[in-house]
């Protein structure tokens, strides 16, 4: 039977219906009445069908450990934070296993006591991670386990993640820096707590438009955006060395042009690395958060650091 046949056959049925309903009424208003009801059904049945087109799939399970398991092969550093509205740091750790129901953490920086509730919840905070719904930085998650031991010290088992969520993390606003002539930076890759360098004199490991070295290379270098907080930069591959990832601590002279004096101004930072992505073909972005400000003693030369 076609459809011309199955909307005759129902017409048919609905006129007999209407004239046992209302007898007195004309066949032809029962017919019409009946078209009505079979153009409504019609319509009706078209917009369930797009609503069930349209309803969303169940969550993929597999991205309660696909992202953590990203994190884990780049070595994504993920701060441990005891909320969601809670801003202070307690821990800094690593993905080191990951399965369906648990996440093993290596801890490696200490930074405030960790203090949970009943709930044992805590929340990670990772960098920026693209979903085909969006970018997420973070998820909730519950202390499974924390060891006590020597050997089991630094180790930390959570649950797995449930939903992922974009929290703001940025407490500086950056500013893109468009025009490379208004800045210069010299970055040494060392402490400046374990190291003799007398940076004022000293030629820097990598230079982004100032001398740094008789290597050409440095002149693609770049910087991307500067905050209060920290500095992009944009780094040739080939300068970057191998010991050098997440955390490193570094040592930053910016020179930065003051309109009004019509002069470069020196600033000294210390500095951690936080970041250390892919760019454009044959860079590297450098992500650097400041955390010591420095000024020059006038009569030593040296650099007399302060923390932030």
């Amino acid at each position: 039977m076609n459809i011309q046949e199955t909307a005759l056959s129902l017409t048919r049925q609905l006129t007999e219906l209407g004239q046992q309903l209302f007898p007195g009424m004309p066949e032809g208003a029962i017919r019409h009445a009946g078209a009505i009801l079979l153009g409504i059904l019609a319509i009706t049945l078209l917009l369930l069908g797009l609503l069930l087109l349209r309803r969303p799939k169940k969550k993929n399970t597999s991205s309660r450990t696909n992202i953590p398991r990203t994190l884990q092969e780049k070595g994504t550093v993920v701060d441990i934070l005891t909320g969601q509205n809670d801003e202070t740091v307690s821990l800094r750790c690593v993905f080191t296993s990951i399965k369906s129901n648990k996440i093993t953490c290596e801890i490696i920086e200490r930074l405030e006591p960790l203090k949970t509730g009943k709930n044992r919840q805590l929340f990670c905070v990772f960098a920026p991670t693209k979903t085909p719904k969006g970018k997420v930085n973070s998820f909730a998650t519950t202390l499974l386990k924390l060891g006590h031991s020597n050997r089991t010290a630094n180790l930390m088992v959570l649950s797995a993640p449930t939903e992922f969520t974009m929290i703001p993390r940025r407490k500086h606003v950056r500013k893109k820096v468009a025009d490379q002539q208004f800045i210069r930076v010299k970055l040494w890759l060392e402490d400046p707590i374990f190291s003799d360098t007398s940076y004022q004199d000293a030629t820097p490991h990598i230079g982004v438009n100032s001398f740094s070295s008789d290597s050409p290379e440095q002149n693609g270098n770049g910087v991307v955006n500067i905050s209060n907080g920290g500095v992009g930069l944009s780094i040739v591959n080939s300068l970057i060395p191998e010991t050098c990832g997440p955390d490193s601590p570094v040592v930053i002279n910016l020179f930065m042009f003051n309109f009004r004096e019509k002069s470069f101004k020196p600033y000294w930072y210390a500095g951690t690395i936080r970041s250390l992505e892919e760019s454009r073909p044959g860079f590297t972005r450098m992500g650097i958060e400041f955390t010591s400000t420095a000024t020059p003693d006038p009569s030593t030369g040296r650099l007399n650091w302060t923390t932030r």
